[in-house]
């Protein structure tokens, strides 16, 4: 399917709308009204992300999966970190792709409105849908990078408890974070295009002040409360502790990342609502 024929498809989701005086509908509502445009967006973003290519879908195991070994190399064999006895490879591949999700979430996310500046001329529309089809694309890479992971921990012989379906409701807290942060910076990006160049640094140097390459444990106890401020800190370390320690995570931290995670949705979405009647004129 090519792009004209693509934009032709989302053009019959939205052809009948109308900008309205005032929204007068929830979120939630307005977003299943536009369920099928969303899923149109989203089957547009994974199918251009790997148009051309020949490696197609592979590309997002290779990620975490370069990652992984170049970091077991580096701090597995050179400079040695720690981490309880668990293999290193599993033990960073086990925060290195749910930690890609949110990097490329957020920079793909943060262009959304941008790169769909065409739609956004056009008659009205929730606008709300493409940063959520970003979103609900990458999650086709998370799914994908899983399969890695059944395997890993055959081979290391990882001992699975029932705390690993917590794995499902900490996905479902990261992605409530990633949208409220992509509702956000989409829609300051429309007006100020230097976030294009700034969330891809951020996103750099916030990994490191995550425990993804290094444990908790390696944080100092003084500095623990202000560390775990980061709702990623406690969301990362909460995957490792239910998917390879078999134990809860620690509850208190993660309810702060929760609270986080949702205050930071209603926030960007409110912002983006806000500033919505005026995408159309700044593009």
């Amino acid at each position: 399917m090519n792009s004209v024929e693509q934009t032709a498809i989302i053009d019959q989701h939205i052809e009948h709308d109308e900008w309205p005086e005032e929204n007068t509908e929830g979120a939630l509502v307005t977003l299943l009204r536009h369920r099928e445009l969303v899923m149109s967006l989203t089957i547009r973003d994974i199918r251009s992300r790997y148009k051309q290519s020949m490696l197609g879908v592979a590309w997002a195991l290779l990620q975490p999966l370069a990652m992984m070994l170049i970091y077991t190399v580096v701090f597995s064999h050179i400079a040695r970190i720690e981490t309880g006895g668990i293999p290193y490879p599993i033990f960073t591949y086990i925060a290195l792709l749910p930690w890609t999700f949110f990097q490329t979430g957020l920079v793909g996310g943060s262009e959304c409105l941008v790169s769909n500046a065409n739609l956004i001329t056009k008659i009205y529309f929730p606008r709300e849908v493409f940063p959520l089809s970003v979103i609900l694309g990458r999650t086709v890479d998370l799914a994908l990078g899983m399969l890695v992971i059944t395997p890993l921990f055959l081979f290391y012989h990882i001992h699975v408890t029932w705390w690993i379906l917590l794995v499902i409701p900490l996905v479902v807290v990261q992605m409530c974070f990633m949208l409220g942060m992509t509702f956000l910076l989409s829609s300051i990006n429309l007006f100020y295009r230097d976030i294009r160049h700034v969330v891809p640094l951020v996103t750099q140097l916030w990994m490191y002040m995550t425990p993804i390459i290094y444990p908790l444990s390696l944080v100092p106890h003084k500095y623990l409360s202000i560390y775990m401020m980061n709702p990623m800190s406690s969301i990362m370390d909460s995957y490792r502790r239910v998917a390879l320690l078999g134990e809860p995570p620690m509850w208190g931290y993660l309810a702060i990342a929760s609270l986080v995670s949702v205050v930071a949705l209603v926030l960007g979405y409110r912002l983006f609502k806000k500033l919505e009647p005026a995408f159309a004129e700044t593009v």
